[in-house]
């Protein structure tokens, strides 16, 4: 698994959350501070676009009264291509304190073909 989240991270480097292409595919669901640990935990779902089976790594960064303090992975496999997945992403950082309002934003996106 390591190694397909390494060879992701060229692929997800040149990718964008601009509403195209992969980026196109998915979207953020929840942002919402865990009142047990004080992180951030991140919801979303990703529906396959393309015409095959994909794999996806998706990177989400959270800001904290409009402050990045911190960024998470989602690796998906074997999307079915017209179908939907959701993920969970637990980044890990600073604590947020209970009254702090979080922006989550989709990063970047990597999609590749599945076998």
């Amino acid at each position: 698994m390591l190694g397909l989240a390494v060879g992701f991270g060229a692929v997800a480097a040149g990718c964008s959350s601009d509403g195209s292409g992969a980026s196109a595919d998915v979207r953020i669901t929840g942002c919402v501070r865990d009142p047990d640990n004080h992180r951030a935990v991140v919801t979303g779902e990703v529906n396959n676009g393309s015409s095959k089976r994909s794999n996806y790594v998706i990177q989400v960064d959270v800001k904290a009264n409009d402050s990045k303090i911190e960024s998470g992975l989602a690796s998906l496999f074997k999307v079915e291509s017209g179908t939907s997945k959701t993920f969970t992403v637990h980044p890990v950082g600073a604590d947020v304190p209970s009254d702090t309002k979080l922006t989550c934003t989709v990063a970047h996106v990597g999609r590749i073909a599945a076998e």
